[in-house]
């Protein structure tokens, strides 16, 4: 077998020269200003002193120590991947089209969080107290002058007025993928958004809390006020606690999150008498609003997943669990919705940016067809008609399929964040003229990456480096040491690594000292040839390294 040291003489070499040379390429490419990129320059050679050493804890101790906090909340030591990577910034997993969005950093973390409800909610405007999607679970809490659960998070105490009436209907929205550096990069884009902040509550300083920047993660910690140390749902990938690999929430199933959601349990308190319901598009989403009736003394919640197909069955459910909010499995309107958009251009093709409208979820069509539903459901089940309150929630997803087809800086993502808020004005205006009491909470599951072409990144590829490992470690053809790589770390198929004597903590130095060279499958493109023996990760380490690598982070802080 060949012997992890092999390649790491040869990358120690070049080390020194990398500093000024990745650190100049990087404020270059992210077009700062002198000072900031002077700070960059200053990072980034930090980072790269510590690339001296392959060592995992090493390179782990050496992450910010907020950061290591980021991914500390987001591992639970059962779930998790068995090794930790992060890229270093501002690379990510994926190709120089199609981004990932996964990382403990700030861009990925840093989300909007309005809070809006005439005569509820204050009206204090833009207020920078740092806060995280934990705490949405114990505010909603004091709205309804109900006692949940202490969690992890905090009472939004400058949103809740003192005299407010009690919200007959809370709507909690999730605009995915739109974190704070979207809506900056669009700044012009959301002008429903910045009322409903200057008439609410809006949060500078908010963040998911956790790593990784994953949506059902995410969504997780909105519903429960925990992260995900203490719910459970690390990731989309989900190791069971049988050792089974799946995705988390597979199969419309509400059992992988371990803690109840204030879906739950402002239903459980009130008697099963609110409403509460879901519109969204995937199992991923489930986490921010309830377990329905798979929970003891729960109830059949409304539920509909809007799934993309062009015929037969347009919205879906689990009926165990749930009860689908209409009639039929396809809720009339959306035809009408395409023909709108296609008719906007000037040309009826079927197109929407030179993309097919039914096939292709990333356009208005959907944005507003997903509106009507949940106006629909509103209307026709009487959310909001009555003194007890009721809990509605919504993912909207066109601004993440642009974000990882296109990237956060494609003009459609201008124009889908257009479209969503204008559809986030159609329904809080239809809550202005039909429900006397309500709030509307607009959040996000994390930020976006910028394209590569602006951020200077190297997109990393998980193919080649899976290949490299095999090659390196002389895995037998046939067999693969990796189980599956998503875009923080990797699951180890143990069988083939205990078969081969092959330990963690060794394939973790290999991947410290990976570098942009060894992910290339071609000739650099220009711009990288110079950082060919660059090193792809920030660190990478076994997952239960991670305790004592915050440890060493916080203390040396």
């Amino acid at each position: 077998m060949p012997h992890p040291d092999a390649s790491r003489l040869r990358r120690a070499l070049v080390a020194g020269t990398l500093a000024a040379m990745a650190a100049a390429t990087l404020a270059i490419a992210l077009r700062r200003s002198p000072s900031e990129g002077a700070e960059a320059a200053r990072r980034v050679g930090e980072q790269q002193r510590s690339f001296a050493t392959d060592d995992p804890l090493e390179r782990a101790c050496g992450l910010e120590p907020v950061f290591l906090t980021r991914i500390w909340r987001g591992s639970d030591g059962v779930h998790d991947q068995d090794i930790i990577f992060v890229p270093h910034e501002p690379n990510y997993v994926g190709t120089f089209e199609y981004t990932s969005h996964t990382g403990p950093w700030d861009y990925v973390a840093e989300v909007p969080l309005v809070l809006y409800g005439p005569g509820i909610i204050q009206e204090r405007g833009r207020v920078d107290r740092p806060v995280t999607l934990a705490d949405v679970y114990p505010t909603v809490g004091r709205l309804l002058g109900l006692q949940l659960p202490h969690r992890d998070g905090e009472t939004l105490t400058e949103a809740v007025a003192s005299t407010g009436a009690t919200p007959k209907l809370i709507v909690t929205i999730m605009w995915d993928a739109v974190g704070n550096n979207v809506l900056s990069r669009w700044s012009g884009s959301w002008p429903e958004l910045g009322r409903l902040g200057r008439g609410g509550v809006s949060y500078g300083n908010a963040t998911i809390g956790s790593s990784p920047s994953i949506t059902p993660a995410t969504h997780s910690t909105l519903g429960t006020g925990a992260f995900p140390r203490n719910h459970g749902v690390t990731s989309i990938k989900y190791r069971t606690g049988g050792g089974v690999l799946r995705e988390a929430f597979d199969g419309i199933r509400p059992q992988d999150l371990k803690l109840t959601t204030y879906g739950d349990d402002v239903d459980r308190l009130l008697g099963n008498e609110p409403k509460v319901g879901l519109v969204a598009w995937q199992p991923w989403h489930i986490g921010m609003a309830s377990h329905g009736a798979q929970l003891p003394g729960g109830d059949r919640d409304d539920l509909g997943l809007i799934t993309g197909a062009t015929s037969g069955a347009m919205v879906e459910t689990n009926p165990h669990y749930y009860s689908l909010p209409w009639d039929r499995p396809d809720p009339p309107g959306l035809q009408s919705r395409i023909d709108e958009v296609d008719r906007r251009d000037g040309e009826v093709d079927g197109l929407w940016q030179g993309q097919e409208i039914a096939e292709h979820k990333n356009n208005p069509a959907w944005i507003e067809w997903q509106t009507d539903l949940m106006i629909d459901l509103i209307e026709q089940k009487g959310y909001g008609d009555d003194e007890v309150p009721d809990l509605l929630f919504a993912n909207f997803k066109a601004t993440d399929l642009v974000a990882h087809q296109l990237t956060m800086d494609a003009p459609q993502m201008e124009l889908v964040l257009e479209a969503q808020d204008a559809a986030l004005g159609r329904l809080v205006r239809h809550l202005e003229n039909t429900v006397e009491d309500f709030v509307v909470i607009v959040t996000a599951d994390h930020g976006s990456t910028p394209a590569a072409t602006r951020s200077g990144a190297w997109p990393i590829s998980t193919g080649e480096l899976t290949r490299d490992l095999n090659r390196h470690f002389a895995i037998p053809d046939g067999d693969s040491l990796v189980e599956t790589m998503p875009a923080h770390g990797v699951f180890i198929d143990h069988a083939v690594a205990d078969g081969m004597g092959i330990g963690l903590e060794e394939i973790a130095r290999f991947l410290n000292g990976y570098t942009i060279a060894d992910n290339s499958t071609e000739d650099l493109p220009p711009g990288y040839e110079e950082r060919a023996g660059e090193p792809v990760f920030e660190a990478a380490f076994p997952t239960d390294m991670l305790d004592a690598a915050r440890d060493c982070a916080l203390e040396a802080s």
